[in-house]
């Protein structure tokens, strides 16, 4: 159980918040981690960016609040009433939605896996999976969310748009999906077991493993989806084609028509979408396979596993690679500049003398706009990974864990880097933002929350 807070002191923190909002060096940002604030009223309240780590927020009515880019990581939201919210961009890692309404709440891009406890020595102590257990979703937004091995038994999503979400060992059993747009979202291995999927829009959803038993498809479209090895009796109202390749047959597919797809998006950078196709490998396996000196600007590789992959000396400029894994992949030298690596997996990678800087953009005569876009690297994994001289300036590393990183001659000059974890990390002639950089793993005898 948290610290209490009393109502009047928690308007003068909002108050305090939305002058920091207003004006980072006025008021201050509202922190209420592992507060006790069940039953408040937030109603219309402006708490984005705000921390809410391990706060209790049981039973609050949070009903058209704005909580962009909340710090939410752990918190819970038991019964609390988020209709029409807005919690876009949020680290909602490990949170309890558990009979919360949701009913048109935004949920895109945000990162609802697992949240890991560890303790001061880096032993992981608890996994804690997100709770959506009988929660109320219709009509959410929760587009690109990751959500992976997150529960949502018991959930009604009607008509929800999940559309290039992340939901791979997911637990949906007896959830109603009726309606919902899955189009292109990853829910390998996940449990369907009697789940509601009429009129789900299901084209190209990757459902391998998956156990679909006693599931209704009946008006589903199921069009280029992928079901080798998914559990199906009694299913019902399955009416279209589903794609039978293996994964061995769909990489080596992939592999074969690989010259031909990066010339395709080649010709479609190089004439800024007038021909060509751009390239989508979205949840792919790609493991082992060479890109080097490829031209990927603007691909879509969200959710693919590139471990060992050779990307030495590509370009990835302003790249979807969210919640991709380069586990053990050569990127030496490649540019990802502007590229979108939220969430993304790089363990052990080699970045040495690679650029993550902000990308320049243009307005609509092609003339700067003054305007840039950084490179997104929250809640990112990079324990162990090399980037040795890379240019990193500005870029967001919110959350991110660089346990055991050499980052020898790095530039983090402008970078956001608060709660990043830098423990055991080399930082020989490494250029650090001023700002402090939060290490959970300093504080002695406490067990912390790695974020």
């Amino acid at each position: 159980m948290g610290d209490e807070m009393d109502p009047q002191t928690l308007v003068t923190l909002l108050d305090d918040h939305e002058k920091w909002l207003d004006d980072n060096n006025k008021g201050a940002r509202a922190d209420l981690t592992f507060l006790e604030l069940s039953g408040f009223s937030f109603t219309d309240t402006n708490l984005r960016a705000a921390k809410l780590v391990g706060a209790d927020m049981e039973g609050c009515d949070l009903n058209n609040a704005n909580m962009q880019e909340l710090d939410g990581f752990g918190a819970s939201f038991i019964r609390a009433d988020l209709t029409n919210s807005d919690l876009s961009k949020s680290d909602l890692r490990g949170t309890n939605f558990y009979r919360a309404l949701l009913h048109g709440t935004k949920l895109v891009n945000s990162d609802l896996r697992r949240g890991v406890l560890m303790n001061n020595t880096g032993k992981t102590v608890k996994v804690i999976s997100s709770d959506f257990s009988q929660a109320e979703l219709d009509n959410a937004d929760m587009q690109n969310v990751n959500l992976t091995g997150g529960c949502l038994s018991g959930a009604s999503l009607v008509n929800a748009d999940c559309r290039g979400a992340l939901l791979g060992g997911c637990d949906f059993e007896g959830a109603n999906l009726a309606g919902v747009n899955f189009e292109n979202a990853n829910m390998k291995g996940s449990q369907l077991v009697g789940a509601n999927l009429a009129g789900a829009n299901l084209q190209g959803v990757d459902l391998r493993d998956a156990n679909l038993k006693q599931c209704n498809f009946s008006g589903a479209d199921m069009s280029g989806s992928y079901l080798v090895g998914a559990n199906l009796d009694g299913a019902t109202g399955i009416s279209a084609p589903v794609t039978e390749e293996t994964p061995e047959q769909i990489k080596i597919r992939i592999h074969k028509e690989l010259p031909s797809t990066l010339e395709a998006h080649k010709l479609w950078v190089m004439s800024n979408g007038a021909e060509g196709t751009r390239c989508s490998f979205q949840n792919a396996d790609l493991r082992d396979m060479d890109f080097s000196n490829c031209i990927l600007d603007g691909a879509n590789l969200r959710g693919a596993d590139l471990s060992r992959a050779n990307l030495k000396g590509t370009r990835l400029v302003m790249a979807d690679l969210s919640g991709a894994t380069f586990f053990k992949a050569n990127m030496t030298g490649a540019r990802l500049d502007g590229a979108n690596l939220r969430g993304a997996t790089l363990v052990m990678a080699n970045l040495s003398q690679s650029s993550l800087e902000p990308l320049q953009l243009m307005d609509k005569n092609g003339k700067p706009s003054g305007r840039a876009w950084a490179v997104k690297l929250s809640t990112a994994i990079l324990d162990g990974v090399r980037l040795v001289s890379a240019k990193c300036t500005g870029a967001n590393l919110v959350g991110a864990s660089l346990l055991g990183a050499d980052l020898e001659n790095a530039d983090f000059s402008n970078a956001r880097m608060a709660d990043a974890k830098l423990t055991g990390a080399i930082l020989t002639s490494t250029i650090l933002p001023e700002e402090e950089v939060i290490d959970y793993f300093s504080e002695d005898n406490v067990t912390q929350m790695i974020r």
